[in-house]
């Protein structure tokens, strides 16, 4: 009834794959679908494994044309190990062609083998989950494919099962339109910022938190790139005005803090947010970068009165500070009005 009385409207179709339910038994939703895909703007699909969702959506949209489709969103539960599918194959052969697709999630594994140009994707979001190893390479070449992308997010917990930082390595996805970037995943989404080469990027985020140990990993083998990150972001993206780091307490301190906290290699960086980071007093003294108008700390337990009371004395009455879960601050009520009528704080008590 929804689909005969919406006409010539532009749909939008969400489907969820339940717990106790055999994409099999639900192939009826397929075939009312089919046909009908010239009609969809958004689709969003979440299936339990990749094999049934490559299954489902060939039902429904192999070879068919969606002109008006802006949005493809293809989630999986999880990883299992009765995927047999080594091939994203349905990704390209679905919904062809789609000319206004701006919108794009997939999960990281499998990709397609082939790349073909996604001209008008501006958004992208690519979800390794808990995978292992990561192709950082394939995801580059992926990337590349996509030269109007503006919005990048990349979800994982595991290692690259291959990268490089040479700037003259092929390797390298060129976004020149790109303006915000957020990965999570201390050792694949680090090497994947190092092989991005964005020079619009304006924001980006790396999140380094996982929420258990890697079995068989080395800490090293998850952190090893951060160094490389922190510089060849600032070579790479000199617009920064944004920079926002989580649960990286593995960077070389304060050797990679005074990267991030000078003119020289991020010249516009306005907003700093550090939270449960290894930052310190002595990072905090040696901060010479004077377009920064905000500094965020959450959770960063080895700042003290003293270091933040020298940093803000070189900042001027239009600087922000904001402070939480700060637990070793040791801070005097003399400290506290002093930086107060320096600077706007919020969170010193």
């Amino acid at each position: 009834m929804y689909l005969q009385k919406s006409g010539t409207l532009p749909i939008d179709v969400h489907i969820t794959q339940p717990d106790d339910v055999d994409s099999s038994e639900i192939e009826g939703v397929a075939n009312f679908l089919h046909g009908q895909t010239s009609k969809f703007r958004s689709f969003d699909f979440y299936f339990q494994s990749r094999d049934e969702l490559e299954h489902f959506m060939s039902l429904i949209a192999e070879g068919m044309p969606a002109p008006l489709l802006e949005s493809l969103n293809l989630r999986v539960q999880d990883w299992t190990p009765c995927d047999t599918l080594c091939v994203f194959t349905s990704l390209f052969t679905c919904f062809t062609h789609a000319p206004r697709l701006a919108q794009l999630e997939i999960p990281g594994w499998p990709l397609p083998k082939s790349f073909p140009q996604l001209q008008n994707v501006t958004s992208m979001t690519i979800d390794s989950m808990d995978l292992e190893s990561i192709s950082i390479h394939r995801i580059i070449s992926f990337l590349n494919c996509t030269p109007s992308l503006q919005h990048f997010v990349y979800k994982g917990h595991g290692e690259s099962s291959n990268a490089a930082t040479n700037l003259d390595n092929p390797y390298i996805a060129h976004l020149p339109h790109l303006v915000t970037v957020d990965v999570t995943a201390p050792g694949s989404g680090g090497d994947l910022l190092c092989l991005i080469n964005a020079p619009a990027l304006t924001e980006a985020r790396l999140d380094g938190f996982r929420p258990y140990d890697v079995e068989g990993l080395q800490e090293g083998a998850l952190t090893a790139s951060l160094t490389d990150t922190v510089l060849l972001l600032s070579m790479h993206s000199r617009n920064l005005r944004r920079l926002t780091l989580e649960y990286t307490k593995f960077l070389e301190t304060p050797g990679d803090f005074e990267t991030i906290f000078n003119d020289t290699s991020f010249p516009h960086l306005e907003e700093v947010l550090l939270i449960a980071t290894d930052i310190t007093d002595e990072t905090l003294m040696k901060a010479r970068s004077s377009s920064l108008k905000k500094l965020e700390l959450r959770d960063c337990e080895w700042v003290t009165g003293t270091g933040l009371l020298e940093f803000v004395r070189r900042r001027g009455s239009d600087f922000s500070l904001s402070l939480k879960g700060c637990k070793n601050l040791n801070i005097t009520q003399e400290d506290v009005d002093a930086i107060s009528e320096m600077i706007k704080v919020e969170g010193l008590h």
